[in-house]
């Protein structure tokens, strides 16, 4: 049984699990681990943890629904600048726009995925800001395990079926994108393809090809600007709300 401990330890409890941060989700999630749900009275437990993260001092706002141990922010930020020193300025942009995409799609209230659990985003991993360790077992293991798998950003609904999956293609031809959104043609699945508005031409053309009939009408294009715009809207939003 979970300890009957306060709100606030057992959020810094999560976070320290993860890393020393942690989205509004995956904290509405994990904190029964620690705290015992059958004595909870009054509130939802889901409006008490966001009161206590915003106004408990230990805790520091660094993105969209997502807070920090402050002291833990130090460690964070010298993560961000071994990343940042380490790869290069095509793997950061990528970074950005996954950690974009995971961050709206846990506004959302989608659990969230990424292969890529090691990059940085705004000092975050991408690991730490997914939901998600590994894909649920919705289909064959074979198709999770050789295509699935792979996604760079995926949500998935509360039955753990994909409602979106995305893949960031900075310089590529989108065809291994499509080649991993066939896997999931029979599912109601939505695609997306994020570029820069550049590659528009080259998606319309490659998509259009014999090969990618049966997934065409659903496979979207989706630029760097929409991804940011949609991420800056959705933390004004927030900050309305709150």
């Amino acid at each position: 049984m979970a300890e009957n401990i306060t709100y606030s330890a057992a959020i810094r409890k999560v976070m320290q699990d993860n890393g020393g941060f942690a989205p509004l989700k995956l904290l509405y999630e994990k904190i029964w681990n620690y705290k015992d749900k059958s004595q909870i009275h009054g509130l939802t437990p889901d409006k008490t943890i966001q009161e206590r993260v915003q106004r408990d001092r230990q805790f520091t706002n660094i993105g969209l629904g997502v807070y920090a141990i402050s002291d833990f922010l130090e460690n964070l930020e010298v993560k961000k600048q071994v990343f940042e020193e380490t790869e290069n300025i095509v793997v950061r942009e990528h970074a950005v726009i996954q950690g974009m995409l995971l961050e709206i799609g846990n506004y959302r209230k989608f659990d969230t995925y990424t292969n890529d659990k090691k990059w940085i985003f705004e000092n975050k991993t991408l690991g730490g800001l997914a939901t998600l360790e590994k894909i649920p077992e919705f289909t064959y293991p074979n198709i999770i395990k050789d295509s699935v798998s792979f996604v760079d950003v995926a949500w998935f609904n509360l039955r753990g079926f994909p409602h979106r999956i995305y893949e960031v293609e900075h310089s590529t031809d989108f065809r291994d994108a499509f080649v991993k959104f066939k896997e999931l043609e029979y599912f109601t699945t939505e695609f997306y393809c994020v570029a820069e508005e550049s590659r528009r031409d080259k998606f319309e053309k490659e998509v259009s090809k014999s090969a990618f009939d049966t997934i065409k009408e659903r496979t979207k294009f989706l630029t760097y600007q929409e991804v940011r715009t949609t991420h800056e809207n959705a933390i004004a939003n927030l900050k309305s709300i709150f």
